[in-house]
Parts: C-alpha cells; structure tokens; sequence
C-alpha cells in the first residue's frame, strides 16, 4: 500500500498510509494531514488516487508545493518522490520499503525568505490574470462535446462515468488526463493508460502549462485551448 512519511528536518513525525481515494493537506484541523505551521495554507495541497496513479493538485497554496524542489501545479507521483510543503517534506512511497527511523519534532517555523515573498508576488499577479478569464476547451469535429468551460480547479478527460469531459474508445482510460486550474493559469496532466496524451504534436507523459490555441490530442479527439473573458457575476 502507497503511504506518505511526514519529515521535519530530516527527522521522520509520522506516517499516513493511502486507505482513502483522497488525502488533504493543510494547517486546519479537519485536513487528512494535518501541518500545524503558518508556512501552511489552510487548504494546501490534495492527493486523489486514480486507478494506479496518484495525482498531487496544489489548492492555491500560499507559499507554493513543490516536487523534489521544483514548484508543481499538478503532478503524477513517483516512488520517493519529495513533497515539499513549507518546511516539511512528505515523502511519498508506492511500496513498502526499509523502515525509516522515527524522530519525535515539536519546534514549529515559519516560513518567511525572499524566495517566497517573490514566488508570492509572482502569484498574486497571475491570480488576477485567470480571475479575469476562464479556459475553454473547444472539440474540433465533435459537436456533440462543443466548448468546455474550465470553471472547475479540476477537470478530468476520459471514459468514467465522473468524468467532466465524456470521451470513448477501446484503449481511452477512466482518468485519461486532467485539466487543473491554477493562480499560474491552466495546467494538463497526463493520468495513465494506454491513450497517448499530445499537446501541439509533442507526447506528454506527466504535465505541461497550457496557452492560447494549444491543440490538445487524446485518441482520437482533437481540442483547441484558449482563454476567454470570464463573465460578470
């Protein structure tokens, strides 16, 4: 079973075993893992498990989520991949592997670097950006899919009955990809299966920022991404 070691200076807190299809990270108590540090966003970040994949979703974090030190919207997770979220590190595990030496870890810090503060400003600047405008994604040949607003943070492509965007076909997976929107803009995230994910020709095999009139393949649908004006409330 997949399970997630909570880190503290190297030093091992606990371990949170995957028994549920999501997990929640955050400082407010009701989280699945809880992080009790102001470096922490309420709700930060959140696992789903589909089929054999774990899709990490930062959830408009404060200070960011990073993947072995490199910032993520949206990431399929790998074996011992790192996840760092403030100043702890989640180490993710698809197996069970060599018992990990335990450390009991009381000081809290909060997180305040230069670093932060401009990733933070950086943030603020693209979140005004996507308030103003909503992703569309436009099936070309398939009128009965038409245009996809972006609305939601995520938005899943393939065959599942929960899937927002419906699709077909013999090798066309459950989850075959998904759509995450973000404070930085619109990120697709390859999920698995046997359905080549393609974004302007090129084969995605984990995620890739989306622009305007990117065409996305999937089997054998076609998609143009753009952005357009959000409506007023």
């Amino acid at each position: 079973m997949a399970k997630l070691i909570l880190m503290f200076n190297d030093q091992v807190q606990t371990e949170f075993p995957f028994f549920n299809e999501s997990i929640t990270i955050g400082r407010k108590p009701d989280n699945t893992i809880r992080i009790d540090n102001l470096a922490v966003s309420a709700r930060h970040a959140k696992i789903d498990r589909i089929d054999s994949d774990y899709i990490l979703t930062d959830l408009q974090s404060t200070n960011g989520t990073f993947v072995n030190e490199k910032k993520i919207i949206s990431h399929k997770l790998k074996d011992r991949d790192r996840i760092i979220i403030g100043k702890h590190v989640l180490l993710f595990l698809a197996a069970e592997t060599a018992q990990v030496n335990k450390g009991v870890i009381d000081k809290t810090m909060i997180l305040d670097t230069g670093k932060q503060r401009q990733l933070l400003a950086r943030q603020e600047t693209q979140a005004d950006k996507v308030a103003k405008t909503v992703g569309i994604l436009s099936c070309i040949g398939n009128s009965a899919i038409g245009e996809v607003k972006l609305t939601k943070k995520l938005t899943r492509l393939g065959k599942s009955d929960n899937s927002e965007v419906r699709l077909s076909g013999l090798f066309m997976g459950a989850t075959a990809a998904t759509v995450s929107k973000r404070p930085s803009g619109y990120t697709i995230t390859f999920t698995g299966g046997r359905t080549k994910l393609k974004v302007n020709g090129q084969i995605v095999r984990e995620s890739v920022p989306l622009k305007d009139l990117d065409t996305i393949e999937l089997g054998s649908y076609r998609f143009q991404f753009f952005e357009r004006k959000a409506e007023s409330p």
